[in-house]
């Protein structure tokens, strides 16, 4: 017989499990699982949320792993590209050179920017190109400069195993993004 009161055994099903910590109830799924090298399978709980008089309090928390996290820039490289005029890539170099002249653009004012992950890029000499000369010409065509877009990159991507997720922008970042006309689509 639980010693949990009728309350809180009332939401207790097959497969769940109750723990008290404090004052506080914590309702559970049990499961098991097989563990190489164990005799018998061993225990897995996964958490469901606090149980009160009115109800379960489900937690809308995900874990994910952190074995494996990476923090790039993204907001003011996402604007970078999300601006970048048709007529850029119009020159007399061919479309991937000034590709790539976009991305020594995107490096040189943001080095941990998204847009670089596993990227080789040619080195400028390689490209034939003047860097400061396309610099002003990325400005000149978009009509914005990198300056305006500087309050734009502390917004982040965080990359783990799981998943991607983008940090919370403020309300400022949100003002440039909207007079500008650029959209965060989710990642």
């Amino acid at each position: 017989m639980s010693s949990y009161p009728d309350w809180v055994n009332a939401f207790k099903e097959k497969g769940t499990s109750v723990k008290k910590v404090g004052n506080e109830y914590y309702l559970y799924r049990t499961t098991s699982k097989r563990v190489p090298g164990k005799k018998y399978p061993q225990p897995v709980e996964t958490y469901i949320g606090t149980i009160t008089r009115e109800g379960v309090v489900r937690t809308n928390v995900r874990k994910i792993s952190t074995d494996r996290v990476r923090v790039y820039e993204y907001g003011m490289s996402y604007a970078l590209q999300s601006l970048l005029p048709d007529a850029f890539l119009i020159n007399s170099h061919d479309k991937e050179t000034l590709r790539f002249a976009f991305l020594h653009i995107v490096k040189q004012v943001s080095p941990r920017s998204y847009l670089l992950r596993g990227v080789e890029l040619p080195t400028i000499a390689e490209l034939h190109i003047n860097l400061n000369l396309q610099y002003k010409r990325y400005e000149r065509l978009s009509g914005v400069t990198v300056e305006d877009l500087r309050p734009l990159s502390e917004l982040y991507l965080v990359e783990t195993k799981e998943c991607d997720m983008l940090s919370d922008a403020t309300p400022e970042m949100r003002e440039i993004l909207m007079k500008l006309g650029v959209e965060l689509n989710a990642v």
